[in-house]
């Protein structure tokens, strides 16, 4: 935790040097027309966006007890702003953390153990695997929002007119097609994102974790240690990603996140990886006849990578009973109420919401519902989140220069064992 603790230190004091010249009076926990007052950050954008807002205003108008203000983070900075706020005991109510970027946080006590506050009710209508993914020594930081797996989005009127009569599952038939798609049309058999637009070129390492784990392997050792992918695992995973690219030309060089989703939406594209909150967005283009499906078996059995939301509460300078009261009300109301996030295309935590007829006349979504079974839960490591990015732009100069896979592997199994014994 050495980089970590650093870092809060250093946080801590800008964080201490800006609030000692703030004149800001504190909110307190009833000062909005007699209602309790919570105060969110929201780091969704774009689809997401608009139906997260949606949700806070449909809380907003269930209820006269609380009312919840929500103040939009840019996504690159929302991480940078949050760890600032939680080490000065000055972030919001409630938070959201990705389950990956919690260990960072419980270490070094940002956020509030809720197992005294949440009913063993709400808890048994939970989902296994993401409830369990947000406790740590046997402790509940936070309450998972949804479960956001990469799936599979295809093109079908594209694969009809190439006369692709099976969706390729294997690593070989997703060549085959791509090469007869290539060759019978003119539309682009692949886009994965492979260079810094927007973001980074996360597909890239979300594929290359999920071909790990396909194959047998992982990108960690167990105890999360050391690195684990520099084998003929790995290998397999880097030659598939670079051969789509440089080999076949089935996919386009230097092609970032917003041009490959674009190109998707336009019809332009038959295969395209991406998480399932492109759903909602793709429903949305009139015209665009595509299916989505859990990510298939590419490099040997189903899994794949996941994300997941979870909704957290901060530990505060003075900790106010009735505002933990009043943001458990509202955790436990937005899970509950996953139909409407899932109309973004997430795939909900409840039970009881994936049993509600409202989810179930959604389409697309119970296509790829089973993808959260084979979803791989993110290395519990407070080094991960720097692996995640580190390893994105080792994979996008990688592929962009064609990289012989053995260096290549070398190189990047060096850099994980680095970044691991700094913290």
């Amino acid at each position: 935790m050495k980089k970590f603790t650093v870092l809060l230190v250093l946080l801590l004091t800008a964080a201490m040097l800006f609030a000692g010249g703030s004149t800001e009076k504190a909110a307190s926990s009833a000062d909005a027309g007699g209602k309790i007052e919570l105060k969110f950050w929201s780091l969704f954008t774009g689809g997401d966006g608009e139906f997260f807002d949606a949700m806070i205003d449909a809380f907003n108008a269930s209820q006269d007890e609380i009312v919840m203000t929500n103040d939009m983070v840019k996504f690159d900075d929302y991480y940078t702003k949050l760890t600032t706020a939680l080490a000065a005991r000055t972030a919001p109510d409630v938070v959201v953390v990705h389950q990956g970027n919690m260990p960072n946080y419980v270490a070094n006590g940002a956020l509030l153990p809720l197992d005294d506050y949440v009913s063993e009710a709400i808890l048994a209508d939970f989902q296994t695997a993401p409830l369990e993914a947000c406790r740590f020594d046997g402790k509940l930081y936070s309450l998972p929002l949804d479960v956001h797996p990469i799936v599979f989005y295809y093109n079908v009127d594209i694969l009809k007119e190439a006369g692709v009569d099976k969706v390729p599952e294997t690593a070989q038939e997703f060549i085959d097609a791509a090469i007869k798609i290539k060759e019978n049309t003119n539309y682009i058999p692949f886009a994965i994102d492979n260079t810094t637009g927007t973001y980074k070129a996360y597909t890239l390492t979300r594929l290359f974790f999920s071909f790990m784990a396909q194959q047998g392997g992982s990108f960690l050792n167990s105890d999360n240690t050391a690195a684990a992918f520099n084998n003929e695992m790995g290998k397999n995973a880097l030659v598939w990603l670079q051969d789509l690219v440089n080999k076949y030309n089935v996919n386009p060089s230097e092609l970032d996140y917003d041009a490959a989703m674009n190109m998707f939406k336009l019809g332009e594209v038959a295969f395209y990886f991406n998480g399932v909150w492109a759903t909602g967005t793709f429903e949305t283009v009139e015209g665009l006849n595509f299916k989505a499906i859990p990510l298939p078996g590419i490099m040997g059995e189903p899994a794949a990578w996941a994300g997941s939301h979870t909704f957290a509460i901060p530990v505060q300078n003075q900790q106010d009973p009735a505002k933990i009261e009043a943001a458990i009300k509202f955790i436990d109301w937005m899970t509950s109420h996953g139909e409407m996030w899932a109309k973004a295309g997430h795939v909900p935590t409840r039970l009881s919401v994936v049993e509600k007829q409202e989810y179930k006349d959604l389409p697309y979504r119970s296509g790829y519902a089973d993808a959260a079974r084979t979803a791989l839960e993110t290395p519990r490591t407070a080094a991960w989140e720097e692996i995640y990015g580190t390893t994105s732009d080792l994979l996008e100069k990688y592929v962009a220069e064609n990289t012989d896979p053995q260096t290549a592997l070398d190189e990047m199994e060096a850099t994980v064992n680095q970044i691991i014994a700094s913290y």
